[in-house]
């Protein structure tokens, strides 16, 4: 029997997150597939509701709506581990991440229910994303791409290891989105973690 597992699918803006993920619940089959950018409609309202910018690099953002959106996200994801063995879901999670003792307890929480915990920490060059940015030409990224510089100096774009030093994932696993030969081997390993018995 498959074991339960909890699979964050994680990293910067623009370095193929949506991409992995969905191309990892198409080779899963049975897999509760979550998205944060389906929340978007709620958090769109409540900027509109408070008068503000639909802006997610706001300060109104972070200070007022980032925390429950994901608080959000991962309830659901926990519900959903009840009904089936595999749950990914799909979000940049950058704070979180960086953040050991926000990790631990997850992890703990999601042990508790019999299941692991892991991170899937997308990677791919800045300037790829850079470009992969300019194409996809969303408003969300406007100020990003006309700021770049100062954008991507404060975006942290190494692997967390520290979540695997700490103990606060059960797995961590790199996947590098940089080209096709190393998608395919990142998605071959993600693939056989998942279907480890």
């Amino acid at each position: 029997m498959q074991k339960k597992k909890l699979i964050l699918v994680a990293s910067p803006p623009a370095c193929g997150k949506n991409f992995v993920s969905e191309r990892i619940a198409q080779e899963c089959g049975h897999i509760v597939y979550l998205d944060k950018d389906d929340l978007c409609d709620l958090v769109g309202c409540t900027f509109d509701l408070c008068g503000q910018e639909r802006n997610m690099d706001s300060k109104f953002y972070s200070e007022n709506i980032r925390s429950s959106e994901y608080s959000t996200i991962i309830r659901i994801a926990l519900s959903a581990l009840r009904y089936e063995d595999t749950v990914l879901v799909n979000a940049p999670f950058g704070k979180e991440v960086r953040d050991v003792g926000y990790m631990a307890e997850l992890k703990n929480t999601v042990n508790k229910m019999g299941a692991e915990l892991a991170l899937v920490w997308v990677i791919a060059p800045s300037e790829t994303c850079y470009e992969r940015m300019k194409k996809r030409n969303a408003i969300r990224d406007m100020w990003k791409l006309e700021n770049w510089k100062e954008y991507v100096k404060n975006i942290n774009y190494s692997t967390p290891i520290q979540l695997l030093e700490s103990q606060a994932v059960d797995k961590l696993i790199e996947f590098n989105n940089g080209n096709a030969m190393d998608f395919s081997s990142s998605l071959k390993e993600v693939i056989r973690y998942i279907c480890e018995v």
